[in-house]
């Protein structure tokens, strides 16, 4: 593991800090660093992110849960991260809001592992990992939030979250614009969607999905 990569991270995260402007505290910069490092560890093996320098690190995964954090809506006690990967952007929300209970929603059995020892390794009571297919869950509470980061085929992803979340609070994605522009067309009425370009991208938005009802 390169330990001046770990160290370049820690003085991102001192020096950056948080999209509202804000520094992390104590607890969430051992958290966040703590989860670059076994990303680091288990990388190899699973394929988890081909971004693994501190600066694109950094930028694409911590910062861009972090501004994706602040457009969750009052009303929401439950996040579903669905699909979600190497963590993202369910870990870094679990780490930053720790009253919301966060559910990992991951098929892949390896994935599965790793997220499982991260959430242990963490000490984050308020995370959840579900080894699960995302059209296997059924339908959500109300107060719920779904989120997703694109992906290809995000098409399908985009049916898949609105058949779960017809009856939730919001819905947010993570993508371009063109990904805005479908789940838009796809959600119809009932939902009002605005997109917010995410600061130092010109095309990457958080796509942001609120119940009018």
């Amino acid at each position: 593991m390169n330990q001046e990569n770990i160290r370049q991270f820690e003085e991102l995260l001192r020096k950056n800090g948080r999209s509202t402007g804000t520094g992390f505290s104590g607890l969430e910069l051992e958290r966040l660093k703590s989860y670059y490092e076994l990303v680091l560890k288990w990388n190899a093996r699973l394929h988890l992110t081909t971004l693994t320098t501190p600066p694109n690190f950094f930028h694409r995964h911590i910062y861009e849960s972090d501004f994706a954090e602040t457009f969750i809506s009052p009303s929401v006690e439950q996040v579903w991260d669905l699909g979600t990967g190497l963590g993202v952007p369910g870990i870094p929300l679990a780490i930053l809001r720790p009253e919301l209970s966060i559910n990992l929603v991951e098929s892949k059995r390896g994935k599965v592992i790793f997220l499982e020892e991260v959430v242990s390794a963490l000490n984050l009571t308020n995370a959840k990992v579900i080894g699960a297919r995302i059209e296997s869950i059924g339908q959500l509470p109300a107060n719920s939030c779904l989120i997703a980061r694109a992906v290809e085929k995000m098409e399908g992803v985009i049916s898949e979250m609105i058949a779960l979340g017809r009856n939730c609070r919001q819905m947010i994605v993570l993508g371009a614009e063109d990904i805005g522009e479908k789940f838009r067309e796809a959600l119809g009425t009932g939902f009002g969607v605005r997109l917010h370009t995410i600061p130092g991208s010109e095309r990457r938005f958080v796509i942001n999905a609120v119940s009018s009802t």
